[in-house]
């Protein structure tokens, strides 16, 4: 009989000891996912802020990268050991003719080119640089009154010339006077301007950007002339390009993958080539802003003309192969450009080079796909 009792009550403690096990395993279990569950919820917890992901649904959507600083007058970034802490430099560059063009140095490298008539239908650049500083640039032309507004909301810039009449010249003078502007005439007989060989007067007079700094007394780096918030895709409609009208016609074809608008330029409609430097670069901006504005005799010289550039006016930007039309504004000469489509919302460019073409009305139009191929095809 003990012996049974000893049997029965080692069988009921065994019965206990496994139903205990039992019970830790599910514990365990329980314990096992809890912490599964936590370490996910810590996991997305953690990643929200840069993803969003649901056990639903595999879409994820990031933030805009932080670029850092960015250059003022291009918006592209700036790399390290970059300088920018200088002034920036306007050169005067010849667009008058076919001769001159095939002088061209540099321009492609200019953060913003203003092209300008300066008489009739006749055009030149105004090239501003920042970003990048060529080692020469060119060929260099002179000053007109019309270059003093141009200028001057880019905290008094070295302006690179050749030199100018009696009447520009004293105008020149009075700007530098108001800290507009710093002038640097080739006229004063500085090393940071040099004739070059194989191009004759006045397409061979080429400037060093760097130098004419160097020489500057002041200046001070630039602010942003544009916004480049990169919206107008959202605020646009696709366009293949544009045509501005002058002496010789400007065009504007949109390129996907040279992430730009290459140039063209149409001698009296008798041939079509792409507008090159000298070193065989096509000019391909990022950005074109053809803003609409008024020429007015010029009260220095009646074969002149100078573009009204402060108040407001139409404009269309042509960015990422879109265009929207708006209109420009800058109440005083320091001011930059405010870009705003009828709703009034701010039109934000492309990082890159952005041309300006200050254009009479009814100059510009716009170019068709089969025209857009056929130049880009040659």
């Amino acid at each position: 009989m003990h012996k049974l009792i000893r049997v029965l009550a080692a069988l009921l403690a065994l019965s206990l000891l496994a139903t205990a096990c039992g019970g830790d395993d599910g514990a365990d279990a329980e314990t096992a996912e809890t912490t599964t569950s936590t370490t996910e919820a810590e996991t997305t917890t953690t990643t929200e802020v840069e993803t969003s992901t649901t056990s639903e649904s595999t879409t994820t959507t990031t933030e805009a990268p932080d670029l850092g600083p960015l250059y003022p007058l291009s918006g592209e970034p700036i790399g390290e050991g970059d300088p920018a802490a200088h002034a920036a430099v306007v050169v005067k560059i010849s667009n008058n003719d076919q001769a001159a063009r095939a002088a061209l140095l540099g321009l492609d490298q200019a953060d913003i080119v203003y092209e300008e008539r300066i008489e009739q239908s006749a055009t030149r650049f105004a090239a501003v640089f920042h970003s990048v500083l060529p080692e020469e640039v060119g060929s260099v032309r002179s000053g007109r009154t019309s270059d003093i507004d141009i200028v001057s909301n880019l905290n008094r810039p070295v302006f690179g010339y050749s030199g100018a009449n009696d009447g520009v010249s004293g105008q020149l003078r009075q700007a530098e006077n108001n800290d507009l502007l710093v002038r640097s005439s080739a006229d004063f007989g500085h090393s940071e301007f040099r004739r070059i060989s194989g191009f004759r007067a006045p397409n061979n007079l080429v400037a060093n950007p760097a130098k004419l700094i160097d020489r500057a007394d002041g200046g001070e780096p630039p602010s942003p002339v544009f916004d480049y918030s990169r919206n107008i895709a959202e605020l646009g409609q696709p366009s293949a390009g544009v045509r501005v009208k002058a002496r010789t016609d400007a065009i504007y074809v949109w390129s996907a993958t040279d992430g730009g608008y290459l140039r063209f330029h149409q001698e009296e409609k008798r041939f079509t080539e792409p507008h090159q430097t000298r070193d065989g670069n096509q000019i391909t901006p990022a950005n074109v802003v053809v803003l609409t504005t008024t020429y007015l005799p010029s009260q220095i010289d009646r074969a002149s003309v100078d573009a009204v550039t402060v108040g407001s006016g139409d404009v269309v930007v042509y960015s990422d192969g879109f265009r929207i039309e708006g209109e420009w504004s800058r109440e005083f000469p320091r001011d930059p450009f405010t870009l705003l489509t009828p709703e009034g919302e701010v039109i934000g460019l492309a990082p890159g080079q952005t041309w300006v073409s200050l254009t009479p009305a009814g100059t510009s139009a716009e170019i068709s796909a089969n025209e857009a191929n056929a130049l880009k095809d040659g």
